[in-house]
């Protein structure tokens, strides 16, 4: 009976040896069967990879885009007071202030160089984004309100400084701007507001609607000398000329020129005066133009 076990025993311990060495050969097949498979080159799938998969490996496998540091770029530096002196414009604009901004305008340095530039209320760029805020269109030259691709939209200012031999003085407009120009009501204008030295015009104001920045219609207009003493002229305007009416008498100056004169409303003192070639002029303008791309 013992031989028989110990028979039996071998038997079991053959079977067992001989799986282990199956299994063991089985194992090193796949294994080398592996090696081969990593080590061959990758091929694109011919028709289950779609292009938006492509697109999207492409996008991946590339370096960070431009337009981030573009964007990053367009910020410009400011100071401290840079920041005061915008904040401060600002300000004047919204009390509508015109020539408190001026005056404000006119005494600050500006730091920086590039133009148009805008300023949001928190940041100096050098793109005009859509949105409120300061456009700079050069150091004497801004404008305030609202822009849309790149141009005035809505209500919106504009203000130059100059400063002339007669004094300083600021030109303004306001009104409301279709597209980078005035269209509808609106303003325009100057003011010597400092350093006068002549009896000049001091303040003058063309009142009334717009078309792509020429005057339309039914017009004021109002004249203010040196000692504050005002006239104020209706008249009818189209694409910025004059249309003489029943108003209007032809008359001639001292050297016998011929001119047209139009007297002041409630007023039969002053007389508005224009040479023949001048009436038909087109200066009833936006004094102050949004440059166009």
């Amino acid at each position: 009976m013992s031989d028989e076990w110990k028979d039996q025993k071998r038997k079991e311990n053959l079977r067992i040896l001989l799986w282990i060495g199956l299994i063991t050969l089985l194992l090193l097949l796949l294994s080398v069967a592996g090696t081969i498979r990593s080590e061959k080159p990758y091929e694109e799938p011919s028709g289950d990879f779609t292009e938006v998969g492509k697109a999207e490996v492409k996008a991946l496998a590339e370096p960070l885009a431009e337009p981030l540091a573009e964007t990053l770029s367009n910020e410009m530096a400011l100071t401290s007071e840079d920041k005061e002196f915008l904040n401060r414009l600002t300000q004047l604009f919204d009390q509508g202030d015109l020539e408190g901004a001026a005056r404000v305008l006119n005494s600050y340095e500006i730091s920086w160089k590039e133009f148009p530039c805008m300023y949001d209320g928190a940041a100096m760029r050098t793109e005009i984004s859509s949105g409120k805020g300061l456009v700079f269109v050069k150091a004497s030259t801004v404008f305030y309100g609202n822009f849309e691709s790149g141009k005035p939209e809505g209500e919106c200012a504009a203000l130059q400084v100059l400063e002339l031999e007669e004094g300083r003085r600021y030109d303004y407009s306001y009104g409301t701007w279709v597209k980078g120009k005035l269209n509808g009501a609106g303003e325009c204008g100057y003011n010597y507001y400092d350093g006068v030295k002549s009896d000049i015009t001091k303040l003058n104001s063309k009142r009334g609607t717009f078309k792509d920045d020429m005057m339309e219609g039914e017009i004021t207009y109002t004249s203010t000398n040196a000692q504050g003493e005002s006239a104020v002229w209706e008249f009818l305007v189209a694409d910025g000329v004059i249309v003489k009416d029943d108003r209007w008498l032809k008359d001639k100056d001292d050297s016998g020129t011929v001119i047209y004169k139009l007297m002041a409303k409630d007023d039969d003192i002053h007389a508005y005066a224009l040479g023949e070639s001048a009436i038909g002029e087109n200066r009833w303008k936006n004094l102050i133009i949004f440059p166009q791309a």
